[in-house]
């Protein structure tokens, strides 16, 4: 089971990432508020506990993937890779769980906005 602070990276990231896309946020300080904000750090501690499908480094990579977006968002700004890079790190998850996506924070809400390929159902 991965631990509580890389979760929290995980969702945070996930969390700001999906509102750069979508609301044109910026990604640091999204990153921060959702960093700081006490239903993320709710989840980060359920997920921790519960989640046992991914060990401790698929979710450094998972954490990973979402950084390399960030990186990329920075980069180069506005378009549809923004979505694209997002619904990648979802489809990585979705088949290292089995083929469904997990129940963790709002990823189906998000999943769904993003309007994600359907690889298989979440």
């Amino acid at each position: 089971m991965a631990s509580f602070h890389v979760w929290l990276e995980v969702l945070s990231y996930t969390k700001a990432l999906f509102e750069a896309i979508t609301l044109g946020d910026d990604v640091r300080e999204q990153y921060q508020k959702h960093r700081n904000e006490r239903a993320t750090i709710a989840e980060a501690q359920r997920v921790s506990q519960e989640v046992s499908t991914f060990s401790e480094d698929e979710v450094q990579a998972i954490l990973a993937r979402l950084k390399a977006c960030r990186d990329r968002f920075i980069k180069e700004g506005s378009g549809p890779a923004r979505k694209q890079c997002l619904c990648n790190v979802f489809t990585d998850v979705i088949e290292g769980n089995g083929g469904k996506l997990p129940q963790i924070d709002d990823w189906k809400n998000i999943y769904e906005q993003l309007n994600c390929p359907r690889a298989s159902t979440p």
